[in-house]
């Protein structure tokens, strides 16, 4: 018997407690909520304490429930850890190994990426989830996130891996019916293609080489939550952007979008890699990160 197959039952208290609910839970496992809800009352009944208040579909950890769960939940991490040491998941990469990226940026760059490590790895089967939104790792059990900007979970492990520099741009058509601007301030009277509507509110911040800032408030007709779809927006001549050099980098080489004030720097993000903490770190999930890592380094408009 796999050790993942015993402690069934705290398995699915644990679970309850990470999705929110018995349902969510029972949705996961692809069960019946019954099924858990009667793993949850062997666990009471057992235990002699009540670890969840259960009020129609809500289910609230109660105090001791709390406690139980840090516990237990660090008590299975090593158990989780132990059988991979035996089953030597933690020497050889193989297995299901599900990843999360943004969607242009996973289809643009992490989609070829993932080919080569199989061809390599080919004990490992790969599902990459892509999703313009953060992804919560334990929601649908995601092995490795790639994330570009800020983290705010502390509580996961982060590799950064490269810088995701940006660019300033606008397609040889929109310059052949606007003058190029010249200096920051002329920025003001060009239309803009802006990714997501919360952008086209906050300014453009760019800085010289003395360090002066430069704080630009931008308008345009256009707003969309997907890098591809800008570019194609830019390339018909609807304004300027802000975005990303990977994105614009071919764009750039062929002559087809120009870089402007290209004597300004502009904000870059992070990117990383992120992963739940164990007490062993899957060989599959190492050598993936170790993988991009070096692959990243090749990509023109990618920053060390």
């Amino acid at each position: 018997m796999k050790l993942r197959q015993v402690y069934s039952d705290e398995r699915a208290f644990i679970r309850v407690v990470e999705l929110g609910s018995i349902r969510a839970a029972a949705k996961e496992r692809s069960v019946e909520p019954s099924s858990i809800s009667r793993r949850i009352n062997a666990l009471e009944n057992r235990l002699g304490v009540k670890l969840l208040d259960r009020t129609g579909a809500s289910s609230k950890i109660t105090e001791t429930g709390i406690y139980y769960y840090k516990a237990m939940a660090g008590l299975l991490a090593e158990i989780d850890a132990l059988e991979a040491e035996i089953a030597g998941e933690a020497d050889e990469p193989k297995g299901l190994l599900k990843v999360t990226a943004s969607i242009d940026f996973g289809q643009t760059l992490v989609m070829p990426w993932i080919i080569e490590f199989q061809k390599q790895y080919q004990k490992v089967q790969v599902e990459l989830n892509l999703s313009s939104e953060f992804e919560d790792l334990s929601m649908d059990k995601i092995d490795v996130g790639l994330r570009i900007g800020a983290l705010k979970n502390s509580a996961l492990i982060a590799r950064r891996l490269a810088s995701v520099p940006r660019t300033l741009v606008a397609s040889k058509d929109y310059l052949s019916r606007h003058a190029a601007p010249s200096t920051p301030q002329e920025l003001e009277g060009h239309d803009f293609v802006f990714f997501r509507e919360r952008n086209r509110k906050r300014p453009l911040i760019l800085t010289d080489k003395n360090g002066e800032e430069y704080r630009i408030q931008c308008d345009g007709k256009i707003t969309v939550n997907a890098v591809n779809s800008i570019i194609r927006a830019v390339l018909a001549g609807y304004g300027l952007n802000m975005g990303p050099r990977w994105a614009y980098q071919k764009y750039i080489e062929s002559g087809e979008i120009i870089e402007l004030l290209p004597q300004l720097d502009l904000p870059s993000q992070p990117l990383y890699a992120i992963w739940k903490p164990s007490v062993v770190q899957p060989a599959k999930v190492k050598a993936f990160v170790d993988f991009v890592a070096e692959k990243a380094k090749d990509v023109a408009g990618l920053g060390p």
